[in-house]
């Protein structure tokens, strides 16, 4: 095999004319795989490279991280969501650990405008962002017990900054205050103003099946419509079927053909 959509096979000179036909029988050929040590790792880091535009950042966040680490040893708690005397704190700490770095990973010029914004939206908690996470986390376990498919090797560092606020010189403080609700986490990253639009948006939402089934959790958990004059409004016409039951978790066994639209109470 020559790669992963060509093969050849013996020297055919000896053969006589080609006519037509063929058989050919693939055979699997198991592999075994080894993996560094997570000290080894994260000082010979490897990376999942999902947005080339990007190619740099994950050296920086993988630097940013480990003071985050640190940090987090040290106070017994993330940097506090836009505190500059964390924030500092931080890209000092992630200048020591660049300074310790191995040459193949160390930076040259560390990031600190990106290391300052790791402090501020650390404390952060977002219900989309951690179902993406998730959902790949989930991929590699099924890997690991069917032992079919190769696993991620590597770091995987998800960069959204482009989901911040430009303006992040109108955000203190104050307005990332915890409210002591599940949305606190979101607020850390956002604001409290984000919020209070979040809540007062009105949503009609087209089927309630696993991909609606998703959206509607996402919509809850961050808060869409919850606010005051603000409202989800759901409309699904099929049928609940059996085979629905384990891709959602709107219905229930005893909803099975029953249309979406009678389930007044479907939790």
């Amino acid at each position: 095999m020559e790669d992963p959509y060509t093969f050849s096979i013996c020297d055919t000179s000896s053969f006589s004319d080609y006519i037509c036909g063929g058989i050919v029988s693939q055979v699997k050929v198991t592999k075994e795989i080894s993996f560094k040590s997570l000290p080894t790792s994260r000082a010979e880091p490897d990376f999942v490279i999902t947005d080339f535009a990007k190619y740099s950042r994950p050296p920086q966040l993988h630097i940013g991280f480990q003071a985050l680490h640190q940090f987090y040893a040290q106070h017994g708690q993330p940097p506090r969501p836009h505190n500059e005397e964390d924030a500092t704190e931080l890209v000092t700490l992630a200048q020591a650990v660049n300074a310790q770095a191995l040459p193949a990973v160390q930076q040259k010029s560390l990031d600190e405008d990106l290391i300052r914004k790791l402090a501020y939206v650390a404390a952060g908690d977002l219900a989309p962002i951690n179902s993406f996470i998730g959902g790949v986390a989930a991929q590699e376990v099924m890997k690991a017990c069917s032992g079919k498919f190769m696993p991620v090797m590597q770091w995987l560092y998800f960069d959204a900054v482009e989901c911040l606020p430009e303006d992040q010189e109108a955000f203190t403080e104050d307005t990332c205050l915890p409210c002591q609700n599940r949305y606190d986490g979101q607020v850390a990253v956002f604001g409290s103003g984000l919020q209070e639009k979040l809540g007062k948006q009105r949503y009609f939402l087209v089927g309630a099946g696993s991909v609606g089934c998703e959206l509607l959790k996402n919509f809850a958990m961050i808060g869409l419509g919850c606010g005051e004059g603000g409202a989800v409004t759901i409309t699904d016409m099929d049928t609940i079927e059996k085979s629905n039951l384990n891709r959602q978790f709107l219905f229930r066994p005893w909803d099975i053909r029953v249309s979406g639209m009678d389930v007044s109470d479907p939790t």
